[in-house]
């Protein structure tokens, strides 16, 4: 049995984690906007009074 050693292709672990921390901040705010958004259609289904979007205000 020829077991051969494959080397291991390693990006800079600088690049690798930027890109990661983009794509984890992407998914929190869009989790974080769906829930926003989904609070206000259940608020107006109750017939509360809905907020405006917090980057909106004046």
């Amino acid at each position: 049995m020829n077991q051969q050693v494959q080397p291991l292709l390693i990006q800079a672990p600088l690049q690798v984690t930027a890109e990661s921390f983009t794509a984890v901040m992407n998914v929190i705010m869009a989790v974080w906007a769906g829930t926003w958004v989904l609070s206000q259609v259940i608020k107006t289904f109750k017939g509360e009074e809905v907020e405006k979007p917090p980057l909106i205000k004046y």
